[in-house]
């Protein structure tokens, strides 16, 4: 029975049950109830499975699934709190029963740096409270993420992680519409970038289209008749318009030829192109149909245009709280206003230099480090869909808050822990392959 089970978790319809459950309990409101249920099925696949990799889906799932956002530190519901803390024991049991070697991995030093530099802020943060604490216990369920399912992923999982990705980007795209289906006045949502979906706003939603929209770019390339897949990518790409996120449309921008060079280099470059066309043609219909929608788009785009929206002063504060507290930083809360809401710098470097010091800013670059030379160690189609979802999502980063947001640190340290795997196993059979006609001789 369980390893019936075991086997449906790697199927398809177990991606879509996680994936409509997720678009389920947001659209609801019902997240209290939905992240609990996807936490004890978490716990039961650590504690019955040795392979983690299905409880990956689930993870993502719960990420995408809180629909309120808390106005300060006062307003996060207890249920939220306890979710790193149910995640961590689920994972120690799981490396206990398991037997599970536990500090092997590329990224392993750049992690306990980066741990060691959180800690070492504390020296210097203002204020030391049970917030605090909090983050840093995330920081540590970082580090715990990328050990845990390094050393718990069994086989080359690959392509079940390009699913689940594109399966999140329907989740978050779809979410989008949903809000503005909802919205009493579109125009002006889209005037005020008001677009909140709980678990983020404007600028983290893109992030993760920006990641999302190469795995359907992906499909759309392996696919005989792809037409589905092309009208999703539009839509996806839809969708990041109406983030309004400058930031992160334009680091799309920056990766899109690339990706349209990739899905029209093939024999059925024709009719790809030909199902692009006809997928235009039919949103320039409804375009026409909602043009207003559009309009108010283009108009909040024009007014913006290259102002910063103050992130030119943000940054000058970043650097003269990192010229203060060189070595350190500042605190993991160096910038937080008078109504207790944490915020950061808009730029992952100097967010890092700000808060967390050169110390901090070490352990970043290793990570950095890790993540080119693990992704691109295999020249194919897969990783280097996922290669260039990194690259959108870090370009982003420069001008937006991505790095140790939980979506983005979660999905890449998983990403980076399947791809490593999947390096070890090819490095494995390429040794296997070498002494192989020694033996024969033998």
């Amino acid at each position: 029975m369980l390893k019936k089970i075991e086997q449906f978790t790697y199927s398809t319809p177990y991606l879509l049950l996680a994936s409509l459950a997720a678009v389920v309990f947001w659209t609801l409101h019902l997240e209290n109830i939905g992240i609990p249920i996807i936490l004890g099925l978490m716990f039961l696949q650590f504690v019955l499975f040795r392979d983690a990799t299905p409880s990956a889906p689930l993870l993502f799932a719960g990420l995408f699934m809180y629909s309120q956002t808390p106005e300060s530190f006062n307003d996060i519901p207890l249920f939220l709190y306890l979710t790193p803390v149910t995640i961590i024991v689920g994972m120690i049991v799981h490396i206990i029963r398991f037997k599970t070697h536990f500090w092997h991995g590329k990224m392993v030093w750049g992690i306990l740096i980066m741990v060691l530099a959180m800690f070492l802020s504390m020296i210097n943060a203002e204020e030391l409270s049970v917030n605090y604490f909090f983050y840093a216990v995330v920081g540590l369920m970082y580090a715990l993420i990328y050990l845990f399912y390094r050393n718990s992923i069994e086989s080359d999982h690959i392509a079940y992680l390009l699913k689940t990705m594109v399966l999140m980007g329907i989740v978050v795209s779809v979410e989008v519409l949903i809000f503005y289906l909802r919205v009493d006045d579109v125009a002006l949502a889209l005037q005020t970038k008001a677009i909140k979906l709980g678990w983020g706003i404007s600028n983290y939603i893109a992030t993760y289209l920006v990641m999302f929209i190469p795995t359907t770019i992906y499909f759309a390339k392996q696919a005989k008749h792809n037409i589905f897949w092309i009208a999703l990518s539009l839509f996806e790409i839809i969708m990041l318009l109406f983030t309004a996120s400058r930031g992160g449309i334009l680091a799309f921008a920056v990766i899109s030829l690339p990706l349209l060079i990739y899905l029209l280099k093939s024999k059925q470059w024709k009719r790809t192109l030909l199902n692009f066309v006809l997928s235009v043609g039919a949103i320039t219909f409804i375009v026409l149909l909602k043009l207003d929608l559009f309009t108010a788009l283009f108009f909040r785009f024009r007014n913006l245009m290259l102002d910063d929206s103050g992130r030119f002063e943000i940054y000058r504060e970043a650097i003269a709280v990192f010229a203060e507290y060189p070595l350190f930083g500042g605190g993991l809360f160096a910038r937080i206003d008078g109504n207790e809401v944490y915020h950061m710098y808009h730029n992952t470097f100097l967010h890092t230099l700000a808060t967390l010091g050169l110390v901090g800013l070490v352990g970043l670059l290793w990570q950095l480090w890790v993540q080119i030379t693990v992704v691109f160690r295999q020249m194919k189609q897969t990783t280097f869909i996922l290669g260039i979802s990194l690259l959108g999502a870090h370009i982003h980063g420069m001008v937006d808050n991505i790095y140790f947001m939980p979506q983005f640190m979660i999905l890449m340290l998983i990403l980076v822990s399947i791809v490593e795997k999947s390096n070890l196993l090819l490095d494995e059979t390429l040794k296997q392959g070498a002494q192989a006609p020694s033996e024969r001789k033998e």
